[in-house]
């Protein structure tokens, strides 16, 4: 018998809630806040690789995900979240928040979103609201996404860039040396400076401060940090 062209089903979901953020203690009171009242199995992850790693392993069917992620941001995990497992349902959780933010939240399809000076019962009820299939973006969101699409989007200049030449812009502009880049991506430090030199080229950059000025104009880093 001729094997089948077709690809195989996808694994059902499985009743999972992953939890995706750098500080313990937030996972630790997100566990203890949801995982009872939501019904479902709790799951952790405390940076970008090990948060795609649960999301092969165990399916789930809701991702509460911070954006300051170790190894890359949260809106990268979404877009890979959403390629790899696009039956699961995601709960942007985190302290960031402008409007550039906001419209890559929507273009990596982002179905709620709570701000982390909200309340626990506003988190709680965002949290339902998602996994039952509804979205739920808090007021300042919706602020935010209005100031976002009447205002242009990041120039041209950034692009050209490939996912992992941004990881390496955020980090470069954050202070990090190859080294230390090389170390948060898990490769080598001559892949961080070949990385490094490709997106300063195809910027037309020469140097590491104007690197950061472009960083701070996208606002991918707060001015006052450097």
């Amino acid at each position: 018998m001729r094997p089948s062209k077709h690809a195989p089903e996808p694994s059902p979901l499985r009743d999972t809630l992953l939890i995706v953020e750098d500080h313990q203690a937030v996972r630790e009171l997100l566990r203890d806040a949801l995982g009872e009242r939501l019904g479902l199995k709790v799951v952790e992850a405390g940076d970008l690789v090990e948060g795609l790693a649960q999301v092969r392993r165990h399916r789930p069917r809701l991702a509460i995900v911070d954006l300051g992620l170790p190894g890359g941001n949260g809106i990268e995990f979404l877009r890979r979240l959403r390629r790899e497992c696009a039956g699961t349902r995601s709960l942007v959780f985190t302290s960031l928040r402008n409007p550039q933010v906001v419209r890559g939240l929507m273009q990596a399809g982002a179905h709620g979103y709570v701000e982390k000076t909200g309340s626990l019962t506003q988190l709680r009820q965002a949290a339902a609201a998602v996994l039952a299939g509804r979205n739920w973006f808090d007021e300042t969101f919706h602020r935010d996404l209005a100031e976002a699409l009447s205002t242009p989007g990041p120039d041209q200049q950034l692009a050209v860039l490939t996912p992992r030449e941004r990881e390496v812009l955020l980090l470069v502009a954050q202070s990090h040396s190859s080294k230390e880049v090389a170390a948060k991506l898990g490769v080598s430090v001559k892949t961080a400076e070949n990385h490094r030199n490709n997106l300063m080229r195809k910027l037309g950059l020469h140097d590491t401060a104007a690197l950061v000025r472009l960083a701070i104009r996208h606002r991918l880093v707060d001015e006052n940090l450097n």
